[in-house]
């Protein structure tokens, strides 16, 4: 009987999923910036101001233990944003200008589990590097006193980007899980660029995601 029951422990610990696959939908929130400056005899002010938009992430990984995971992640979100700037002088000028801004990003993550495979409810935390594509394009939509030098129609910016990500698995059956997950990347700010005092903060995408997991 004890031979028996040596041979079954590791036929069903090598029966437990190895890969996951899935995907999200949700809500993307980007951080705000602005700057302020005096110049000689002139003040200049400039902020930008995002509003929520969607965002959808792909992701594909590997169970390493009963508690450890890496995964690949791919991610799409869209956020339109509100451009203004107003310098006080001899001349006053001022502008708002409309702009929509879509970015994808690529991530290497690491997961940390905080109940094992066996589990129906398994919350983690994520942490990961990757890369960030923004591109960000006027709208047409703008408002002009005097002539003041606006932000160019289009531009973008690629760099690295981290992420941290809390979230959890709900198991169903035949594998599927549904998946919730908050998560902040944090990455350069081309946007803060373009302004005119430039803004000094990185950019912050937040997302509450939500979608399914299968582990095979």
């Amino acid at each position: 009987m004890k031979r028996l029951v040596v041979l079954v422990l590791p036929l069903a610990a090598a029966a437990e999923p190895a890969w996951f696959l899935g995907g999200f939908g949700g809500v993307s929130t980007l951080s705000a910036d602005g700057a302020f400056a005096i110049r000689g005899n002139t003040s200049a002010q400039a902020q930008y101001k995002p509003e929520n938009g969607p965002t959808v992430v792909a992701f594909a990984g590997s169970h390493l233990h009963d508690y450890l995971a890496v995964q690949l992640t791919y991610g799409w979100n869209r956020n339109t944003a509100t451009l203004s700037a107003v310098e006080a002088g001899t001349a006053p000028v001022a502008y708002e200008q409309g702009r929509r801004n879509q970015q994808h990003t690529v991530m290497g993550e690491g997961l940390l589990y905080f109940r094992n495979r066996r589990s129906w409810a398994r919350p983690y935390l994520t942490a990961g590097v990757g890369v960030h594509h923004l591109r960000s394009t006027a709208t047409g939509r703008s408002i002009q006193i005097g002539q003041p030098v606006l932000p160019p129609g289009e531009f973008s910016r690629t760099g690295p980007a981290f992420r941290v990500a809390v979230g959890i698995d709900l198991f169903l059956r035949g594998g599927f899980a549904w998946r919730y997950s908050f998560s902040e990347t944090i990455q350069g700010n081309p946007i803060s660029q373009q302004l005119s005092p430039q803004g000094a903060r990185n950019l912050a995408n937040f997302q509450n995601l939500f979608g399914f997991a299968w582990h095979f």
